[in-house]
């Protein structure tokens, strides 16, 4: 009887070790993407404010040429293409200062259809979603809850692309929200080239990219995870190659 006892406590006892270890296994894994990710902030905010001055004074003299030179002279299209190439790279720039900027998050009471709609339609009038069909699912019983609709916008603007930029037209993409165990989610669907499985992990690392060089910094999930993972939320990725992705952005229910 008293082996039996003692056989029962020592599996309760190793049952919490494992339970221990486990938690500060997740806790390093923790620390180190923070220690990382400030690592990476600190390295971007140099280089950002290294970058940020050259390019301005480029872009204005390029904007000064074009100014002075007729449309018929054979250097008028290649300073257009600098000047545009000079544009992007500060939009590049501004991102890196977005991305190591820790900013607090603006919160109101809102319903999140609000800034899903306010995005879709500012990108429908940009001619973003030309030959992709955009189907909306948007629930109308959805409580409101606490978050910062800007930077909600922010990662519902950025997944979007996302979704466009993996599409060879003709394509689909849908657009859902309801409400699942407690959390409110967003869900975005495409039918595009899909990721695959090796990439699904990084996906959400800074820089990590697949895109053309003119498609895509590596920052827009990046910058997505931050925002949502400060609302206490997550992102979930299912992926399948040739295919599709969804992305479910899943935020809490504020009681």
């Amino acid at each position: 009887v008293s082996f039996n006892i003692m056989e029962e406590k020592l599996r309760i006892a190793l049952t919490r070790l494992e339970n221990k270890v486990m938690e500060l296994r997740e806790k390093q894994s923790l620390l180190v993407e923070a220690e990382k990710l400030a690592s990476i902030g600190i390295l971007a905010t140099g280089i950002a404010h290294e970058l940020n001055n050259p390019l301005t004074s480029v872009l204005t003299f390029s904007h000064l040429m074009l100014e002075h030179l007729p449309e018929g002279d054979p250097y008028y299209e290649k300073v257009k293409i600098m000047a545009r190439e000079t544009e992007r790279a500060r939009n590049i720039v501004r991102q890196l200062l977005s991305f190591a900027k820790e900013t607090p998050l603006n919160t109101i009471k809102i319903n999140i259809n609000r800034p899903v709609t306010e995005i879709i339609d500012s990108l429908i009038a940009q001619g973003i979603f030309r030959d992709i069909e955009l189907t909306l699912n948007l629930s109308d019983t959805l409580p409101e809850i606490y978050a910062d609709p800007a930077r909600i916008g922010q990662v519902v603007l950025n997944i979007l692309l996302n979704a466009v930029h993996a599409i060879t037209p003709p394509g689909k993409i849908d657009v859902a929200t309801r409400v699942m165990d407690n959390f409110l989610e967003i869900i975005f669907s495409d039918t595009g080239c899909g990721i695959p499985e090796e990439h699904i992990t990084k996906i959400f690392d800074p820089f990590f990219t697949t895109k053309d060089l003119n498609k895509g910094t590596g920052l827009g999930l990046a910058v997505s995870y931050g925002i949502i993972k400060k609302h206490g939320g997550e992102i979930r990725v299912e992926s399948s190659v040739g295919k599709g992705s969804t992305f479910i952005v899943r935020l809490p229910v504020n009681v």
